[in-house]
């Protein structure tokens, strides 16, 4: 068993753009997955394609595996299967407009020396240009950030560490929501200023953004984080956002 406080795991988040350009991306994509190898994976924009993908490159990792599409389609987790264990996991309503998004979770056991239980949330909030924000002039991340606190409340024990990252769509409203719930995202945990995550460059169509969030709460510590900006040959990435990188330590 390795003692909690040397525990350290890498963790991604990664907006995989669904089958976009799938042929140019794909080896870019097992690429980058390759040589990083996180420790915990959790994915949006997930298509079969993708998803198969990243069975083959990441032979020591699960999954979850459940007939709702969402798991399929919109988002996935994959945690290293030698450092945790599978307790349970769920996918939850919290108001995403989008079809098959949720809030998507894990508890993991670490193999550690303590109690200590990891739970790990992903979500993909609305796109501040769907037509029903649009028409309602209404942001409606924020109720979708309440929703989550929520949830993530009814989730989280006592000797639990919580992570819960994706791509948030928005920078300011739906953060403080989270912020104010004791969340901390990593760049701030660490002193720094966030990194653009969207577009990615060259293939930039729109001012850059920082939409792309890792937080936690509880006996967790980021050591260190960042955006990759991967390509292969020809600056073709995997994505049109940047994967978030941190490594994080329990305490």
């Amino acid at each position: 068993m390795i003692p909690a406080r040397s525990f350290r795991f890498v963790v991604c988040t990664y907006n995989l753009w669904n089958d976009e350009r799938w042929a140019d991306r794909q080896n870019p994509l097992r690429q980058f997955i390759t040589l990083h190898q996180p420790d915990i994976l959790c994915l949006q924009e997930l298509c079969l394609q993708s998803r198969n993908l990243l069975d083959q490159t990441l032979e020591n990792h699960q999954r979850v595996d459940d007939p709702f599409e969402g798991w399929k389609r919109q988002s996935n987790i994959y945690w290293n299967r030698s450092l945790f264990n599978l307790i349970e996991y769920g996918a939850e309503e919290v108001g995403i407009l989008e079809q098959w998004r949720r809030l998507f979770w894990v508890r993991l056991q670490a193999n550690v020396t303590d109690t200590t239980t990891l739970l790990v949330a992903t979500a993909h909030y609305t796109w501040p240009g769907n037509s029903k924000e649009r028409i309602d002039r209404i942001n409606v991340r924020v109720e979708q950030a309440l929703n989550t606190i929520k949830i993530l409340n009814q989730l989280e024990k006592p000797t639990t560490a919580l992570l819960f990252m994706g791509d948030f769509n928005d920078h300011y409203l739906p953060l403080q929501v989270l912020q104010k719930a004791g969340l901390t995202n990593c760049f701030t945990a660490l002193g720094r200023n966030p990194q653009i995550t969207r577009p990615v460059i060259p293939d930039a169509v729109h001012p850059p953004e920082v939409v792309d969030w890792i937080l936690h709460r509880g006996s967790i510590q980021p050591m260190n984080c960042s955006t990759a900006d991967f390509f292969l040959s020809g600056n073709i990435a995997p994505s049109d956002h940047k994967p978030l990188l941190a490594t994080y330590r329990l305490t």
